[in-house]
């Protein structure tokens, strides 16, 4: 079973809709911008990313955030998964708001806010659009570690068979060695829900704390928990890779030897979602040789970042190229490179096994 284990599904302006059944954590959506099950900023729809992602999904950058952008949204993300033929499961990723360290929530930013949330997915709404296909998709929650009733609220998404729940340190402020997140990662732990936790590099969103960008102080917490036996199941996306080749590979570093060092027989893994995206296609690349470190490693396309197959021109042949370019879903491009590059098959099915998908 080949399962993308890292897809996004935001809209711009999503508003509440009473006829969703909600989780009890969420009856408003939002904490901190209430009234939205899932929102973009205004801070992030100015951002340069922003800009650049647009003409990709045939939009104008100066459409204001609505219902008109919303369904244009949702149209291009159902031409690209509908096209993903060789993808059995995608998972569908929810996204947590900003909770400073008092736990208090800080809803969408406007432009030159210093802190705030960019995005928010909730867990209903994702919860909504995988129930409707259960065939295709596969629920990933997110829960902040710091929001009031954080454990009871994971407990809730375990116990409605969420796959796993995504983390992203640098956007959400979430500090690895703080008594809640690692209060979390044991109830996951103990609940056997798998954590998908994005360190290094990050372009899309703003990046608020980079002082949680290297996997070093994780990688503490997970030995220590390890010890104790409550280790849970952990996904380090992008393999923690930066997002230029020029920028350090130091955490990149340290998370390889500890896959293949001290945590090479623990439920340690990294996803290889967005290598094919600009800025990463060098470590696409240099992965896909590192064939000792394909059993730790999950595909993922970190749907809707673009594949920029034009970067990749030396190290596939012209006739591959045009076959991959003609696939009219980024998802189907970024799967077709990634088996073009040389990746293991088991880097493609091994997510069933992980995610305990039958």
């Amino acid at each position: 079973m080949v399962i993308d284990v890292h897809c996004h599904v935001g809209l711009s302006a999503r508003r509440v809709h009473s006829a969703l059944p909600r989780f009890s954590f969420e009856p408003s959506g939002a904490s901190g911008s209430p009234g939205f099950d899932s929102y973009l900023s205004p801070r992030m729809l100015n951002r340069a990313s922003w800009f650049f992602i647009r003409p990709y999904l045939l939009m104008d950058p100066r459409e204001p955030r609505g219902d008109a952008l919303d369904a244009r949204i949702e149209a291009v993300r159902d031409r690209h998964f509908a096209a993903a033929t060789s993808v059995d499961r995608l998972v569908l990723l929810a996204f947590d708001e900003y909770y400073d360290d008092a736990g208090r929530p800080i809803g969408l930013a406007d432009p030159g806010q210093r802190f705030g949330s960019d995005i928010y997915v909730s867990n209903t709404f994702v919860r909504a659009m995988c129930r409707a296909r259960p065939d295709r998709y596969l629920f990933g929650g997110s829960i902040h570690p710091y929001r009031q009733g954080a454990l009871e609220a994971l407990a809730e998404l375990a116990a409605s068979g969420v796959t796993l729940i995504k983390w992203l340190p640098i956007h959400q402020n979430i500090r690895a060695e703080d008594a809640r997140t690692i209060a979390f990662l044991r109830a996951a732990a103990r609940l056997r829900v798998p954590m998908l936790i994005h360190y290094g590099g990050e372009m899309t969103l703003s990046r608020q704390h980079m002082e949680f960008e290297h996997p070093g102080p994780i990688l503490q917490v997970l030995k220590r928990l390890r010890s104790d036996d409550e280790m849970p199941t952990v996904i380090i996306a992008h393999v923690a890779t930066p997002s230029f080749p020029w920028q350090s590979p130091d955490g990149h570093q340290t998370l390889i030897d500890a896959l293949l060092g001290e945590f090479a027989d623990a439920p340690l893994f990294a996803d290889i979602s967005a290598l094919a995206a600009f800025g990463r296609t060098t470590w696409g690349r240099r992965l896909a040789r590192r064939r000792e470190l394909h059993p730790k490693l999950l595909w993922g396309s970190d749907f809707p970042v673009p594949v920029m197959l034009r970067l990749f021109w030396r190290s596939l042949d012209r006739p591959a190229r045009a076959r991959i370019a003609a696939l009219p879903s980024w998802i189907e491009q970024d799967l077709q490179l990634k088996r073009a590059l040389g990746y293991d098959d088991r880097v493609f099915t091994q997510a069933a096994n992980v995610l305990r998908i039958s």
